[in-house]
């Protein structure tokens, strides 16, 4: 089969996909719009991605088919990066320079938090430390599931664990840092550029072809990241972009919730429901640990509670970053933690994987 024959099967076969899921779609739309709708009636912190999450999870778990539009993560981060790259200004970024201690620090104890819950993880469901380890470290359940898969650890654990943190953090703290009497200090900068539908439209078209092209070159969290780095780079350049309008950051937090709820697939949680009572408690252990270190860091370098929180929280960084802009809670530093929490875990935990693998099997020998 020639390369022409081949492009045109592989597009028969999407759109036969597309086709297949398109009630599903429909149905998610259908429950989703209204879920946000209701949370954000009730004054709920971001209620456009919590109700979405919590109706599109429920229904699914309950049998009714799910699932979010194609592209919808992707539409979600674009959006997303496109309105964080405007906080990048050269005072903000030069004010960053107070949280590289912090940033170290926080990102050193992602493994330490990680390793501990796995080794908690294993006691108590009986499910090998390999397989937990990468279960623990919060590094995107994807890039998790990979290396659990390359390490011939069970990929199973590893994507409940996460689906549930990720969901369980999107609950917790923004309740938590809303209602919980945590002093919330807004950010010392919220961007005022005005909105400009002849700079925003382009410049968004460019993020998804930015995006396509960084995640094809395996870029982790592409569609996010390349907007903030490349309109960071025209902000702190004083060339002026464009606001991102709140409507499309709602529709964002709506693309994020429906995908988040989609991941509650009835047969595959029915499956590993014996393994689910042991994740929520890994997962418990790891945001409370989590909190501990943000607010210990806060304490010890006289920085915001609110934003170390959010910061030093273990989930990913497309819902912590909307959370803190939700919030107006030091967004840019909120990216800075999660960024390079994201690039450390990834790049490094396979190797301290290996690392500890080997120290363990000479002991064991010794």
């Amino acid at each position: 089969m020639n390369l022409g024959a081949r492009t045109i099967a592989d597009l028969r076969r999407r759109g036969a996909d597309l086709r297949r899921r398109v009630p599903a779609i429909l149905t998610a739309l259908v429950v989703g719009i209204p879920a946000g709708y209701f949370c954000h009636w009730l004054n709920l912190p971001i209620p456009w991605m919590i109700g979405p999450m919590i109706a599109v999870a429920s229904l699914n778990l309950l049998g009714v088919p799910m699932d979010s539009p194609p592209y919808a993560r992707q539409m979600g981060q674009v959006l997303l990066g496109s309105g964080l790259a405007l906080y990048f200004t050269p005072p903000v970024v030069a004010a960053l320079a107070a949280y590289w201690m912090p940033i170290v620090l926080s990102t050193l104890s992602t493994f330490l938090i990680g390793a501990l819950g796995a080794v908690i993880l294993s006691r108590v469901s009986g499910v090998e430390t390999r397989s937990t380890f990468f279960a623990s470290i919060p590094g995107g359940a994807m890039a998790m599931a990979n290396l659990a898969h390359h390490y011939g650890a069970q990929i199973a654990p590893v994507a409940v664990a996460h689906s549930l943190r990720v969901s369980i953090l999107v609950l917790v703290i923004p309740f938590a840092l809303t209602y919980g009497g945590i002093p919330l200090e807004t950010g010392d900068y919220r961007p005022t550029v005005p909105l400009d539908v002849g700079v925003l439209v382009p410049w968004l078209l460019a993020g998804f072809v930015l995006g396509e092209i960084s995640e094809r070159l395996h870029m982790h969290n592409g569609y996010l990241l390349t907007p903030i780095f490349f309109g960071a780079a025209f902000t702190m350049s004083d060339v002026q972009l464009s606001a991102v309008p709140e409507w499309m950051t709602q529709f964002a937090q709506l693309m994020f919730g429906l995908v988040l709820g989609a991941r509650y697939e009835r047969a595959f949680f029915a499956r590993y429901k014996l393994f689910i009572p042991f994740a929520l408690l890994n997962s418990f252990f790891v945001l409370a640990a989590s909190m501990v270190v943000g607010v210990a860091l806060a304490w010890a370098f006289q920085l915001p509670i609110a934003t170390m929180i959010i910061s030093t929280s273990p989930g990913g960084m497309a819902e912590m970053a909307i959370t803190a802009q939700a919030l107006q809670i030091g967004v840019p530093a909120v990216i800075a933690f999660h960024l390079t929490r994201v690039v450390v875990v990834n790049l490094g935990t396979q190797h301290i994987y290996a690392t500890g693998t080997r120290l363990l099997t000479r002991s064991g020998r010794a």
